[in-house]
Order: C-alpha cells, then sequence, then structure tokens
C-alpha cells in the first residue's frame, strides 16, 4: 500500500494500543515504539509493521487485535473524510497530507489487519492484486 496511508494506520494502530499489564509492559512498549518510529516518514518505499513480530506472542496478538477493534470503533463514529490539516498535527516528518483521508480507506485496512493476522491473507508484498486503503485514493 502507499507510504503514506500505512503511517497513518501506524499512527493510529500505535495511539489505540491500551496501556499494558506490568507484566506485559514490554511486548506493548516495544510494539508502540516501533509503529511510531515507522509512521514518522522516514522509511519511503519500506515502511516496516513488524506486524508478524508484533502477534508472535499471544499478549502482543491481543494488544494488536484491541487496537485494530479500538480504532475501528472510532472510525466508525468519525466524519467521511478525515480533514489532511488535523492529520498533519499529528507528527509526521516525511511529509504532510495534501487531500483528505477517507475514513473508508482506513477501515479497509483495519479490516485487512486482521484477516492477514488470521492467516485469511496468503499473498506476499510482492502482489499489488489488493492494496488495502487504496481502492478509493485519488
Amino acid at each position: 500500500m502507499r507510504d503514506g496511508i500505512l503511517e497513518l494506520w501506524l499512527r493510529l494502530l500505535a495511539l489505540h494500543l491500551e496501556d499494558p499489564a506490568k507484566d506485559q509492559a514490554h511486548v506493548v512498549r516495544t510494539i508502540r515504539d516501533n509503529w511510531l518510529l515507522a509512521s514518522r516518514g522516514y522509511f519511503g518505499g519500506h515502511v516496516p509493521t513488524d506486524l508478524e513480530a508484533a502477534v508472535s506472542t499471544e499478549e502482543g496478538r491481543a494488544a494488536v487485535v484491541t487496537a485494530i477493534e479500538s480504532v475501528m470503533r472510532t472510525l466508525k463514529k468519525a466524519p467521511a473524510k478525515l480533514d489532511h490539516q488535523t492529520l498533519n498535527v499529528l507528527g509526521f516528518e516525511g511529509g504532510e497530507f495534501t487531500g483528505d483521508i477517507e475514513r473508508e480507506q482506513l477501515l479497509e485496512i483495519a479490516a485487512a489487519f486482521l484477516d492477514l493476522i488470521a492467516g485469511k491473507i496468503q499473498s506476499d508484498a510482492t502482489s499489488t492484486a489488493f492494496m488495502p486503503g487504496c481502492r478509493l485514493a485519488t
């Protein structure tokens, strides 16, 4: 998918990770730190999601799925278009959004992440048959 939309998704996802129980603090903190770094705009052409590592433990998987569900609930209450000027205050350094983002783009990415975690998506990064969040992009 396009870097900018993936970076926005990772930023939102990182912000929706719940504060962990003390015994899970390291796992969740590592996931959050990785996603905040990946969402800064430094990785043009290859934004590292580290999703496989994030969901490799039961604690990590539960935290990630809970965060995705939280973002989805919030997005469903959001306006149909997210204002690009507002999104630009979220601390991206690799460029600015110049157009509004369709809420449905992010919901599509959320569904794809859940499908990927559940093992329903078998293609890899070389396949461009379906690029979540890009169908509606203009």
